[in-house]
């Protein structure tokens, strides 16, 4: 098999710079890549009807995922604990969803190899293998009775912020605030800032704030995020600036496996709002003057 526009990463390292385009319309919900890490396997193949099966793979392959017109195809290697073949199986999907590759590989390291297309070229009669993703329009029925349904039904954006704050306020025992008007421009792409107390015993009281001049789909993903952050001991590897201030910003990735974006995804649905991709990156310190920094109110 001949790889074409191959990319290699690391499975733990995996990143994607790339931004989705504008949200879909209410009335669609396609998939996207944190489904693959939500959704029981069995709901993910029935809704892309894939078939899985083991076999035993060229060179040091360990799983490969195959999109070929109406068939998609997911191989692991036998003997494998299920719990790693569950994995594997995972992150195949999350990378097809996300990306709609044609070929997905993973070795015995867990380094991927992608591929738009199945053979050595790609002409610009190519269309990217997305048959199966365009039979789930509402991915939000595929949730429905699930541990991962919303609590109190699908919400509008302004009401899933406000829940969002209170998990903040309420739950956290922290501050929430809109970044104030006086405060703009904010330095290039932060969306958010957060900074995090810890009580004597250890909880966690953050005080966030996020800007409003955005649309409110993704003032809503970053609260999401700003949540989970206040509350995970995963910090994605990020160091705040000298003031304890961490700044989220404002360009999204797909969820590539556990961690601090899923947990951000999971708890926006669980408030009423299918959320879009929310592995957002945790920039580096901002340097700015001390009157220009967020204040709570």
């Amino acid at each position: 098999m001949v790889l074409n526009s191959v990319r290699a990463t690391s499975v733990n390292d995996h990143t994607c710079a790339e931004q989705h385009g504008a949200e879909p319309a209410a009335s669609t919900s396609p998939l996207r890549a944190h489904d693959a890490w939500t959704l029981p396997i069995e709901v993910l193949r029935d809704a892309l009807d894939a078939e899985f099966f083991e076999d035993e793979l060229f060179d040091d392959i360990q799983a490969v995922l195959i999109s070929c017109d109406d068939l998609l195809f997911l191989a692991t290697v036998p003997g494998l604990p299920e719990a790693e073949r569950s994995h594997l199986l995972r992150f195949l999907f999350s990378e097809h969803i996300s990306h709609s590759w044609a070929v997905v590989t993973l070795d015995s390291a867990r380094t991927a190899k992608v591929s738009k297309t199945l053979g050595a070229t790609e002409g610009p009669e190519d269309a990217p293998p997305d048959a199966h993703l365009r039979r789930v329009t509402d991915a939000r029925r595929l949730y429905e009775g699930s541990q991962w349904a919303p609590l109190h039904g699908w919400r509008d954006d302004d009401e899933v912020i406000t829940a969002l704050r209170a998990l903040i306020t309420d739950s956290l025992d922290g501050t929430a605030e809109d970044i104030p008007e006086d405060v703009y421009p904010l330095p290039e792409g932060v969306g958010a800032a957060v900074t995090i107390g810890y009580d004597e015993q250890g909880e966690p009281h953050p005080l966030v704030w996020v800007r409003t001049d955005i649309p409110s789909g993704l003032r809503a993903d970053l609260w999401g995020f700003c949540v989970a952050l206040s509350a995970s001991p995963d910090k994605a590897g990020a160091e705040p600036d000298e003031n304890g201030v961490y700044y989220v910003g404002m360009e999204r990735s797909p969820v590539t496996g556990p961690g601090l974006p899923l947990l951000a995804a999971l708890t926006v649905q669980r408030v009423g709002r299918r959320p879009g991709d929310c592995d957002f990156a945790l920039l580096d310190p901002v340097v700015q003057d001390a009157a220009s920094q967020p204040e709570a109110a």
